[in-house]
């Protein structure tokens, strides 16, 4: 009995011996067909990311681990308006096939809605920038997708007479008997329309493009462009626009336009799922500060051209390229949320690009790099020759603002923290916080300052006093 248990049991585990044999052969052969298919899927991704001149594969890894991305390693890539629009197109379609029974309403179409006289599809037209390179843009239109076409080449076109002509060449009454008087009119007459908003010449550009808009007339809106383009070749051939470029860095209303191309072409609505993922009110909570409030910020805190700025918490890179476009200086940006990291890197490659589009001089240091601001070497040693820091901490829980004071131990005398909340607790007179004279800003309502709500609020300035 014994030996008949004895050969039985052994018979079950010889069989069971075979059987976890073979499980395991199936599992490593499982896992194997997983490991292939991770990697053809990572090669596919990298294959189309270079295919995209938004998603520019340039990793690069220093010493403590942080990915950082400069724009003084890799000449910039503008991405056109028009493959834009063929990208949005290309996710609103996979959106709507992943629906079924679901009419895909999203897609960029034709301007048959908009505009008169379109039984085509959707026209394709170029404009010319101040550097004589040429965008591309689609004529089209979509019931889903902030971004539209037609709306930025008018912007651009108001844009340029505003700033480059109104303030970039001479108004008749400027003219002085040692100008030539006539380039300067003719330049005006040609364009124009007054900072007021007033059309100073009946025949002009801008009003024949505006009036294209209000009537609805395609074939007029495409001739306003064509007569906009030839008009600025011949200010790029005779190099009129060229002293204006090199003598200022952009700001006002020409700035903000340059940020809004660059951000509407590196995070669009198929991006925002991914960056404002977080739970509420912890250190991963995302919000932006908008133009208004970071102009503000910029004069309260001193920023020049000889500063070293740094944006802990950079997000997607909003402020570390509205700095170094508006100042000239070295500006930094860290963060660690893969999703926002990604795109503050499509920023800064697109910022260079365009710069260059609008024959703007891109000076100083870009750079963004992921990492954990509380625990890299790297940041420590940019914190200590940092002049100007910048955190969002609104949402940071109280020991992230803890640990925050404690790196600022190590910043240099008279440096500045901007932040929207005060790192002084109150608590500990003796703590980190104590080196730290802060002075307390307000913004009012009803203003576009912050990105979560439209009430007043403030932030704060603060100086490091090691004496």
């Amino acid at each position: 009995m014994g030996d008949k248990n004895y050969n039985k049991r052994k018979r079950t585990d010889s069989s069971s011996t075979e059987n976890s044999g073979s499980k395991k052969n199936k599992r490593e052969t499982g896992e194997k067909k997983i490991e292939k298919k991770k990697i053809e899927n990572e090669k596919k991704n990298g294959e189309r990311k270079n295919s995209l001149p938004r998603r520019p594969n340039a990793d690069q890894e220093n010493q403590n681990g942080c990915r950082s991305h400069s724009s003084l390693t890799r000449p910039g890539v503008f991405l056109n308006s028009y493959d834009l629009v063929l990208e949005l197109n290309t996710f609103a379609k996979q959106s709507s096939s992943k629906q079924k029974n679901k009419k895909n309403t999203y897609c960029y179409t034709k301007l048959s809605t908009d505009f008169q006289d379109d039984d085509d599809d959707y026209a394709v037209i170029d404009i010319i920038y101040p550097s004589g390179q040429k965008e591309k843009f689609a004529l089209a239109s979509s019931s889903k997708f902030e971004y539209d076409p037609v709306d930025e080449l008018f912007r651009f076109v108001e844009t340029f007479i505003f700033y480059f002509i109104n303030n970039g060449v001479k108004a008749d009454d400027e003219v002085d008997e040692h100008s030539d008087p006539k380039p300067h009119t003719d330049i005006q007459k040609r364009f124009t329309y007054s900072k007021e908003g007033r059309i100073r010449n009946q025949n002009s550009i801008y009003r024949d493009l505006r009036s294209s808009l209000r009537t609805k007339r395609k074939d007029k809106f495409i001739e306003a462009i064509n007569s906009f383009n030839s008009q600025m070749d011949d200010l790029v051939q005779n190099n009129d626009l060229k002293s204006f470029l090199n003598a200022r860095k952009p700001e006002s209303c020409f700035l903000e336009f340059i940020l809004e191309q660059i951000y509407a072409r590196c995070c669009s609505e198929t991006d925002l799922p991914n960056i404002t993922k977080a739970k509420s009110f912890s250190d991963a909570t995302y919000g932006e500060l908008q133009f208004a409030l970071v102009e503000e910020m910029i004069q309260k805190a001193g920023i020049n051209d000889n500063s070293t700025f740094i944006d802990l918490g950079c997000g997607i890179g909003n402020i570390v390229i509205h700095v170094n476009s508006r100042i000239g200086c070295d500006s930094y940006g860290v963060e660690f949320n893969e999703a926002r990291f990604d795109i503050a890197d499509r920023q800064v490659n697109e910022y260079k690009g365009r710069m260059a589009l609008w024959g703007l001089d891109q000076t100083g240091t870009v750079e963004v790099m992921k990492a954990d601001f509380l625990n890299s070497d790297y940041v420590v040693r940019l914190l200590r020759k940092a002049d100007i820091v910048l955190t969002n901490n609104y949402a940071f829980t109280s020991s992230t603002n803890e640990a925050l004071t404690r790196l600022f131990l190590d910043m240099k005398e008279g440096a500045k923290i901007i932040s929207l909340k005060d790192f002084r607790t109150g608590a500990n007179r003796n703590g980190p916080e104590s080196i730290l004279k802060v002075a307390k800003y307000s913004y009012p309502p009803d203003r576009n300052y912050v990105s979560w709500t439209n009430a007043d609020g403030c932030y704060f300035v603060s100086t490091v006093k090691h004496n």
